[in-house]
């Protein structure tokens, strides 16, 4: 059994990677902004961030802490350095000074990525400020005993009053109401469920360095909508394809294409990564 700590536990992805953490027989300890969290620490400040690490003392720090809207980010530049990078450089100063070993698992992004794709891991073209605190952090947890996932996730969201991107989608397709799906986008997600078993042999293994986690054969969001459409016996005639940058009241300027190639992480961890069609799959079967 090991001690894992996860940040932002009582979010998006949180929501489902700790309870499989714990079906695994791990012993977790939940950091987060609410409620159902075992600590409540402000991961900006250094004090507060190391008193919650010495009551836990993890073997294993799983980073889900982020701010996520991309916009936002791009007009509070200082509040995405707050969310984004300082906690990291919190826990790094926390496992520099503490007694034990301990290994840092870092959610990263897709969105370091743009041009033509899929991508490598060293061919990086940041947009906006989002992409560059999300690497400001990677390259924070550098310092440390680390891994970095550079990823995007799609599922069914278990926290109440949080939808995720295909909670939307799906809403959308069951109401009727018009919605506009990119052509112009490209991403390789993986389903959150992969996505968390896929965290849980990283505590095992505890690789070393920067690897992207995700689909192979990515495709743009409209396409995706139209699959995820067809999986779940849902018209289409709703979904409008346009393009992200005729997209009004978008403040920061999005990536193209995300998608990435994942063959160091396959290599490394000796495993295949699913299509992301089947991934849409499965997914359906979530929501019918």
């Amino acid at each position: 059994m090991t001690n894992v700590l996860v940040t932002g536990a009582t979010g998006l992805l949180g929501g489902e990677l700790v309870p499989l953490l714990k079906r695994c027989g791990h012993n977790v300890t939940r950091l987060g902004r609410t409620l159902a969290a075992d600590f409540n620490p402000d991961l900006s400040n250094y004090e507060e961030t190391a008193r919650a690490l010495d009551q836990a003392r993890p073997e294993v720090i799983i980073n889900l802490m982020a701010l996520t809207n991309v916009d936002r980010c791009e007009t509070h530049p200082h509040e995405a350095y707050l969310q984004n990078v300082k906690p990291v450089e919190n826990l790094r100063a926390w496992m520099l000074a503490a007694d034990q070993p301990c290994h840092l698992i870092q959610i990263s992004s897709d969105q370091v990525y743009d041009g033509m794709g899929p991508h490598s891991e060293v061919e990086l073209t940041i947009r906006n400020q989002y992409a560059m605190s999300k690497l400001a952090a990677e390259l924070a947890a550098e310092a440390v005993p680390s891994t970095a996932l550079r990823t995007n996730f799609v599922g069914r969201s278990l926290r109440e009053g949080r939808k995720s991107f295909t909670d939307w989608l799906y809403g959308a397709l069951r109401g009727g109401e018009a919605i506009n799906v990119f052509d112009d986008v490209m991403f390789s997600p993986l389903r959150s469920h992969t996505l968390c078993s896929c965290i849980e042999r990283v505590i095992s293994d505890q690789p070393l360095g920067v690897f992207n986690l995700g689909s192979h054969d990515g495709m743009s969001k409209a396409d995706f909508a139209f699959a995820f459409a067809a999986a779940i016996g849902a018209p289409t005639t709703n979904l409008v394809r346009n393009n992200v940058s005729t997209a009004p009241n978008l403040v920061a300027r999005r990536p193209n294409d995300m998608r990435m190639q994942c063959e160091k992480f396959e290599t490394r961890m000796s495993l295949k990564l699913p299509r992301l069609i089947d991934e849409i799959h499965l997914l359906a079967h979530d929501y019918i």
